[in-house]
């Protein structure tokens, strides 16, 4: 058995990625979007990460303690990949190590945000298991790896470890280790049935008919004041005439300026969420027919840079990045501020899960409110 507790300090970013070693601590955050959304592309890998300098091979076990803001955060080894505290959108959670099948794949994957959370991974020769704060959340021992002709080879060589999250995610790292064992990494179990999956939001009763306040009930108590505080805002402008619609089935509220064509949205995953504004694209007829109403982005940001230089830069970093898209994608939107330039994804712009990700929202549309009032 070679166990090895790692030296933080030793793992290297690589691509958009900035990290700093403080207090025996490891930060990190991701500067452009990764194609998480799509594990089903070969070619879409992710191309942001840290990694350590050093190959590892089977029967191995991973420790590590980490902490992250916001959804989500990836251990990637070898040719897989297993995510943790990810939407529940999610759909494709873990992969094989050497024959990635790049197929629905799920489990419970829930970990708690801001809060540090204890993940083992144990790959044994004819057995796979993930445990979460102590708890199995996923057993297998059907894994491609176990069969696979190319295996014996790849870990003659070992695989490569690397971590990674999502863009406007911060990630705290404590601690790692890794150990390496000679015949096998002795899978221990409970005796239970593993919990199932979180795929949809729990809030929702058969049948019921959701108000405002349930939809947002899961989240904990100072996002339910922001969204209220929010609510009330929206629904207060007198120029861009906001309209709330709330999904069905508790995944999403909209704020909708039909008159103006652009949206404000809160996409719910239980205690967790994202909020996203954009001036969306009709898409009632043929493709090629599909259009805006309008689109005021390049004109608040550059408003926003002369009064507040930097939150229209950092909004301009939000813009949700375009990655992964396909050919002649409708929906890619090209936005230019100053020198910069970038292609965001439906023209999204994204803002933090936090209270500060209100206030920024709010300041945006402030001032599409203002344009409106000054356009005779």
């Amino acid at each position: 058995m070679k166990k090895q507790n790692i030296d933080l300090a030793d793992f290297i970013s690589k691509g958009n990625v900035e990290h700093m070693y403080k207090d025996n601590f490891l930060f990190m955050k991701t500067n452009r979007a990764i194609p998480t959304r799509r594990f089903d592309k070969e070619h879409l890998s992710v191309n942001s990460y840290m990694y350590l300098p050093y190959r590892y091979k089977l029967p191995l076990r991973i420790d590590l303690t980490v902490k992250i803001d916001a959804p989500g955060f990836y251990l990637l080894f070898g040719k897989g990949h297993i995510n943790f505290g990810t939407l529940i959108s999610d759909n494709r959670r873990i992969d094989d190590i050497v024959a990635p099948s790049r197929k629905t794949a799920l489990f419970h994957n829930y970990m708690k945000m801001d809060e540090f959370t204890d993940i083992s991974v144990l790959y044994d020769l004819n057995e796979m298991q993930i445990l979460i704060n102590g708890e199995e959340r996923y057993d297998s021992k059907k894994e491609k790896y176990m069969k696979a002709s190319a295996f014996d080879p790849m870990n003659a060589e070992g695989f490569e470890f690397k971590l990674a999250c999502d863009k406007l995610v911060n990630l705290c790292i404590k601690s790692v280790c890794i150990t390496e064992y000679e015949d096998t990494c002795k899978i221990n179990h409970e005796g239970e049935d593993n919990p199932s999956a979180i795929t949809s939001n729990y809030m929702k009763e058969p049948g019921e008919k959701l108000t405002f306040e349930k939809y947002i009930s899961l989240l904990p108590t100072q996002f339910r004041i922001d969204i209220t505080h929010m609510d009330a805002y929206l629904k207060s402008l007198k120029a861009v005439k906001m309209k709330r619609i709330l999904e069905k089935n508790g995944n999403k509220i909209t704020y909708v300026s039909s008159d103006y064509g652009f949206s404000y949205a809160i996409h719910l995953s239980n205690d967790v969420f994202y909020h996203t504004l954009q001036w969306y694209v009709i898409t009632k007829g043929k493709p090629d027919t599909w259009h805006r109403k309008a689109d005021m982005m390049e004109e608040t940001l550059r408003r926003l840079r002369v009064k507040m230089p930097e939150f229209a830069d950092r909004m301009f970093y939000n813009l949700e990045d375009c990655v992964g898209c396909y050919n002649h994608c409708l929906v890619k939107t090209r936005y230019q501020l100053q020198d910069k330039q970038k292609h965001a994804c439906h023209g999204r712009l994204q803002f933090q899960m936090n209270t500060a990700g209100f206030q920024d929202a709010r300041i945006f549309i402030d001032e599409i409110n203002q344009i409106v009032k000054e356009t005779p």
